[in-house]
């Protein structure tokens, strides 16, 4: 079975731009074919005061299953220095990935939950999304990922940082 997913990258740590590429290098090289990447957006830190954040999104086509595609993100962040502290306080990574939704799926897993519960509280997650798949609906609210921009109540200010290469020099 092919898994359309889509997958928020973000990097407050060490060369943001270098951390988010190399992420997309890992993702397209193991994990399935990228069938689109967004723009790269500044953001502030989200729940904890640190660095801002580069943020983005990517559209992936990948036959891998969800909690094994979860337990492969969780490798490319390691491959790339993140270390998860058990703390469940935020704070700052060079690489955080996050399955957001999965066409046609709902999971509620221990380790998994998919649509992402706290997608749609977060701009700095839905505008990247909403690059690249507009018209996407979120499986259990009905409501297509632009319409949940709208209705965002997240304040915080985006700004259009720039693009990754699916391809590297």
């Amino acid at each position: 079975m092919k898994y359309k997913v889509l997958i928020s990258l973000g990097s407050n740590k060490g060369s943001r731009i270098d951390n988010l590429q190399n992420a997309l290098g890992q993702i397209d090289e193991k994990l399935g074919e990228l069938l689109a990447v967004s723009a790269v957006y500044e953001t502030a830190s989200w729940g904890y005061k640190d660095e801002p954040y580069l943020n983005n999104a990517i559209c992936l086509l990948t036959s891998i299953e969800p909690i094994q595609l979860l337990e492969a993100l969780l490798q490319v962040e390691s491959n790339i220095g993140r270390i998860r502290s058990l703390s469940k306080e935020y704070q700052a990574r060079e690489i955080d990935l996050d399955i957001i939704l999965i066409e046609g799926i709902i999971i509620d897993h221990s380790k998994l939950q998919v649509p992402h519960p706290r997608m749609n509280a977060r701009k700095f997650v839905l505008q990247p999304m909403v690059d690249i798949a507009p018209n996407w609906e979120h499986e259990v609210l009905d409501v297509k990922l632009k319409d949940l921009l709208l209705q965002c109540e997240d304040q915080s200010e985006i700004k259009l940082y720039g693009t990754l290469s699916l391809y590297s020099s």
